[in-house]
């Protein structure tokens, strides 16, 4: 089943700023998408409110991302959980309306739904979330920017065709990263950073300086790298989580090779056990060829 877990806190509770926090996990996918929002002090702002609001928003985040359902959606809120099930009853004007309008939603888009209470500790990634100052933006494809055209790129052939699919997907998964690589070099290969920052402009420059703060060599590489993408036509913010991916990806390679190397040396300083053979007929069968019995 596709999931939405949710989480909402006000501090203080009530008339404290609210905090939002929501994943919705997709079954065909293997990531998932987060959302959180904030919102300033306010005398109507109560805890309960903050966990119906982020029920709210994840619930449309799973309509954008044109969830297919069934839906479980879980949150350690039990006053929320059952009254959407309709077990616990509803006072307050506040809390009547956007029951409402989740209702409608739920109706609008006819979502096979299954409400589900969970421990709080079952919740940890919404909650943190919620919690968090950092505001975790979503970026659909009609939202992304471009530095160029992928049409009017250097990028030629397959890799045109794959940039492009990128670019008109939601959200990518590792898989697409894995694929998109240049087999040979091209104009901007050989590049320096300086020429990269020149012919990609200020805006993003900065974008991926501050993706990749630093001024080591590894630092100025990943900056290359990320401009180089954005220039052959890769979304900005495809191009920087691109860079992100084949820093994981080596440092798992390189994580597996030393595990590798570290079990080979083990075996190779430890002492060879002698070899021993069986008394029971085994000594017959050394070598067929000369007792051919």
């Amino acid at each position: 089943m596709d999931a939405i877990t949710f989480d909402g806190s006000c501090t203080p509770n009530p008339g404290g700023c609210m905090g939002l926090g929501w994943v919705v996990t997709l079954q065909n996918n293997s990531f998932s998408i987060l959302g959180n929002d904030r919102l300033e002090k306010d005398t109507s702002n109560n805890a309960l409110f903050a966990e119906y609001l982020a029920l709210k928003k994840g619930i449309l985040e799973y309509v954008k991302a044109d969830g297919q359902g069934p839906l479980s959606v879980m949150g350690d809120s039990q006053t929320v959980i059952y009254q959407m099930r309709g077990l616990y009853p509803i006072a307050g004007d506040d809390i009547w309306n956007i029951h409402r309008e989740i209702t409608n939603i739920i109706r609008e888009y006819e979502l096979d739904i299954h409400f589900r209470w969970v421990p709080r500790m079952q919740n940890k990634q919404a909650d943190h979330l919620s919690k968090s100052k950092q505001k975790v933006r979503i970026l659909y494809p009609n939202d992304r920017e471009f530095l160029i055209d992928v049409r009017n790129s250097p990028a030629t052939g397959k890799l045109r065709k794959i940039i492009a699919s990128m670019n008109s997907t939601p959200f990518p998964g590792n898989a697409m990263y894995k694929r998109l690589h240049i087999s040979s070099k091209d104009i901007l290969s050989d590049r320096t950073l300086f020429e990269l920052q020149e012919m990609a402009g200020e805006k993003a420059t900065r974008m991926v300086v501050d993706a990749f703060p630093g001024k080591k060599d590894r630092h100025k590489h990943h900056q290359a790298q990320a401009l180089s993408w954005m220039l052959r036509g890769l979304a900005l913010d495809l191009a920087i989580k691109k860079v992100r991916f084949d820093i994981q990806s080596r440092k798992k390679a390189g994580s597996n090779g030393s595990k590798g190397n570290a079990a080979k040396n083990k075996n190779k300083n430890s002492p060879a056990k002698k070899k021993t053979r069986s008394s029971r007929g085994a000594k017959y069968y050394l070598n067929r060829q000369t007792f051919a019995f």
